[in-house]
């Protein structure tokens, strides 16, 4: 008797390979059918509520239908979450990309104005101030 491996499913792997960016586009996408599918599916059980249907087919129709819609609004939040994280990673990355290039250019300026000066020789020491050779 052999024993069967735990495989990964193969949804698993394209998943996990997509980028964040990709994941909230699609997150967002499914969420908002399945809350417009909810909304449709409480739309049913409203209307067979109100033409006296048994009581236990539009009422779990109803949870059925309540479910769908908080299942949407909570799956479209996590994609917003996901949205929200690239635009920061982008914002961060812009935000030190200008950041690095200011600090080079201050570099490159401070660099400049403190270059070693040239000692000067005893001769233009004694021409600036002939006292103080004495």
């Amino acid at each position: 008797m052999k024993i069967v491996e735990y495989k990964k499913a193969p949804g698993r792997k394209i998943v996990k390979r997509m980028s964040l960016q990709t994941k909230s586009t699609l997150l967002s996408i499914v969420s908002l059918i399945v809350f417009v599918y909810g909304i449709i599916v409480l739309a049913k059980a409203v209307w067979l509520e109100s033409t006296n249907e048994v009581f236990n087919r539009w009422f779990l129709l109803g949870i059925y239908a309540i479910a769908l819609v908080v299942g949407g609004m909570i799956m479209y939040g996590n994609a917003l979450q996901m949205r929200v994280r690239v635009d920061t990673r982008k914002e961060m990355r812009r935000f030190f990309r200008k950041n690095r290039r200011e600090l080079a250019h201050r570099k490159e300026a401070a660099a400049k104005k403190q270059k070693p000066k040239e000692e000067k020789s005893q001769k233009e020491k004694e021409k600036e101030n002939p006292a103080k050779s004495i």
